[in-house]
């Protein structure tokens, strides 16, 4: 056996490693095959297209899972965050979801996700450390 530590992707292993996984989970989710399993993009742009905010995530068995969203600092507090959720929760109904999923770091934006009914279902102490990240489900 070889093993090999890298900083850096190789493009052609990870996708490897990704097409075994897939193979795997979907040997052990047969009667999860009808949800609809895709990406998600979500862009806000302001007047002059520059993007001011977006959102990204995966529908997978029946939940929406949010990876990324962020709002530029000089436009938050605007009510962009909401419209992301707003969208994602629409486009999460569409897809059949039972739930929408996220994680979020303790100095990021738990308080923003409790305000629009997330619930917090989970937390990891001293990540990083002296810190917490937060595990959060909101039902449909």
């Amino acid at each position: 056996m070889n093993i090999k530590v890298a900083d850096t992707i190789d493009q052609k292993s990870y996708a490897r490693i990704a097409e075994l996984l897939f193979e795997y989970n979907l040997s052990k989710t047969q009667e999860f095959q009808n949800e609809i399993n895709k990406s998600i993009e979500i862009i806000i742009r302001d007047e002059q297209n520059e993007i001011v905010g977006g959102l990204y995530g995966r529908s997978i068995w029946g939940t929406l899972e949010i990876n990324k969203c962020v709002v530029i600092p000089k436009n938050r507090n605007e009510g962009i965050g909401r419209k992301l959720i707003i969208e994602a929760e629409k486009e999460a109904k569409n897809r059949n979801c039972r739930f929408i999923s996220l994680n979020t770091f303790s100095f990021q934006a738990p308080e923003f996700y409790e305000k629009l009914g997330f619930e917090k279902i989970g937390t990891e102490t001293d990540f990083p450390k002296g810190l917490e990240k937060r595990y959060y489900r909101k039902k449909l």
